[in-house]
């Protein structure tokens, strides 16, 4: 992975409640973001359509990161959840 410039950005989202769609918009101006599940114990379901997260997602693994990079064009929001409870989702986002 190459160098990326700027400052990066951090958010965390909690989400309290299991099978439950939470969402973050990205930054506009943003060129790359990641997002992962900050524990080792629950899998992240994510979608870039609202009430999709629990039907058609992509599913990221325990302790795995989604990263997309040369992310263009205009507002973008990712919805997610998890089957488990009380999780926290860790979002960076660079510009």
């Amino acid at each position: 992975m190459g160098t990326i410039g700027g400052r990066p950005t951090i958010a965390n989202t909690t989400m309290t409640a299991a099978a439950t769609e939470y969402s973050y918009d990205i930054p506009a101006g943003t060129i790359r973001f990641s997002i992962k599940l900050r524990a080792l114990n629950a899998i992240l379901k994510l979608a870039f359509v609202e009430n999709e997260s629990g039907t058609t997602y992509i599913s990221i693994p325990y302790g795995e990161t989604y990263v997309e990079e040369n992310v263009k064009g205009g507002p973008l929001t990712l919805y997610f959840q998890s089957p488990t409870a009380l999780q926290v989702a860790e979002i960076k986002t660079w510009r």
